[in-house]
């Protein structure tokens, strides 16, 4: 998986009045920034009003400057990044983002898309997205593609999106994309709209969905292989917080709360959920919608599930058997519905097992395992320092010199030549935004890293290392 993101645990609590006026979506309060400062790339593209007609936190369409910019990025490099800077943008049509561009936002408070009330278009129908990431832009006069199991290394990070009242049919994001994709450090404001994503790709990450119909609505990945979601929460859906057939989902970490159901199956539909280290609170219909309950390819497995208020933990649909428990707060040690073989020699038969135990009180939340990147403000710029990333000039010194002097460094775009193993300090931190266009060279039949002999690495971490390479 992609490891560019880091999660973050606590919240910053700027009061909804003061950022965005009185708007009832913004009752929670807002997640911090990831990228709290400019990151400076030669060849990223940066949604600033002196390279596009941008009208940030003022009066005004910004949907043709942000398509300008993502255009941008695909004329000249195909691959790379669009910086959004800290203010509120105004979209009025579906953007799209072509393969392999990230739109990654920056500030002390993180960017926001916004769809205004009433904003014409997405009264009714399908397919009503704020952003949809596609494949390849195609030539005049061609159909837009949806992203597809080829579209690799798309991403938006650290921009929130709200869907003001007026708008039924709205979706945020539609992400049909696959390998090294994602979806990290978004909140998103549905209001009255039907959902924050439609189809999921690789990975979601450390995002909240706050009302809607839905937060996620999803079929099979685009790859057909399975979607982890971690660190996320869901608040206030109408229907459901997810719903899903065939999606393959991971979830770990993440929590539903005041929601009818917490995962919907569709009907006649197998799934393969797995669920760990969550939480139910306060939900009003059966927290899982089981489906097709008898085919052998339906695998549910949840456990570490501490479910607060949610008298019902699981219905099947064919059958109507309701899986409830008799208390206001248990933990769900294990749950396993699906093809079970309880022995060798045994026959398969699908069935479900329930271990649980109830609880006096809510314990605290699992804790994140996923370590945090230094705070921006410390980290240095490679290219600052005299590495060049074009691809020719041996780089290797110029990065060994700065590993030394440095504890985290930002490597921007570019093909960083080393000829040389690369010795990393037991704290040191090397941070790129994307791997298709920031990359660590060897170059081919290297010195030293052909032939005969021991292996020899590109980069050696110490023993006892706390190292993180993103």
């Amino acid at each position: 998986m992609d490891i560019t993101k880091i999660f973050i645990s606590s919240l910053l609590l700027f009061t909804f009045s003061i950022a965005f006026g009185q708007q009832k979506d913004f009752l929670k309060p807002l997640s911090p920034s990831f990228y709290t400062m400019p990151l400076h790339d030669p060849h990223a593209v940066y949604l600033t009003p002196d390279q596009f007609d941008v009208t940030p936190d003022a009066d005004g369409d910004d949907s043709a400057a942000l398509q300008a910019a993502i255009d941008t990025v695909q004329k000249r490099y195909r691959f790379g990044i669009v910086f959004i800077p800290e203010g509120t943008y105004q979209i009025t049509k579906t953007i799209y983002v072509w393969k392999g561009i990230r739109l990654i936002g920056y500030g002390e408070n993180r960017p926001v898309f916004v769809l205004e009330e009433n904003t014409p278009g997405y009264q009714e129908g399908e397919g009503k997205y704020m952003i949809h990431f596609v494949h390849d832009k195609p030539d005049e006069g061609r159909p837009v593609r949806d992203a597809n199991p080829g579209t690799f290394y798309s991403a938006v990070s650290n921009i929130n999106f709200h869907i003001k009242d007026g708008n039924p049919a709205a979706i945020a994001v539609r992400s049909f994309f696959a390998q090294h994709s994602y979806i990290a450090h978004v909140d998103f404001y549905i209001g009255e709209g039907r959902a924050g994503v439609e189809q999921v790709g690789n990975e979601i990450d450390n995002c909240r969905f706050i009302g809607g119909e839905y937060g996620i609505i999803t079929t099979k990945p685009s790859p057909s292989w399975p979607f982890l979601m971690i660190d996320s929460y869901f608040e206030g859906q109408r229907k459901a917080a997810i719903s899903t057939e065939e999606g393959g989902l991971t979830l770990v970490r993440n929590h539903f709360k005041n929601v009818p159901h917490a995962i919907v199956v569709n009907p006649d539909r197998a799934e393969e959920l797995f669920i760990t280290d969550s939480r139910f609170e306060n939900i009003s219909g059966p927290a899982v919608v089981i489906s097709d309950e008898n085919n052998a390819r339906a695998q549910y497995n949840f456990k570490n599930i501490v479910c607060s208020n949610v008298p019902v933990l699981a219905e099947y649909r064919k059958s109507g058997h309701k899986i409830k428990v008799d208390a206001p707060v248990y933990l769900v040690e294990d749950f396993c519905h699906g093809m079970q073989i309880d022995d060798l020699g045994a026959d398969p038969e699908v069935k479900t097992t329930f271990d649980r135990v109830p609880l006096q009180q809510v314990p605290p939340p699992v804790p994140s395992d996923v370590f945090s990147l230094p705070p921006a403000r410390d980290w240095v710029n490679l290219r600052e320092l005299g590495a060049k990333g074009d691809g020719v000039t041996d780089d290797t010194d110029a990065i060994q010199q700065a590993i030394e002097q440095y504890n985290t460094l930002y490597l921007p775009t570019g093909r960083y030549l080393v000829t040389e193993t690369i010795r990393l300090k037991p704290n040191t931190v090397l941070i790129g935004l994307h791997p298709m266009t920031t990359q660590l060279v060897l170059a081919d039949r290297a010195p030293g890293f052909e032939g005969p002999g021991s292996p020899k690495p590109l980069l050696e971490s110490p023993q006892n290392g706390k190292n993180i390479i993103t």
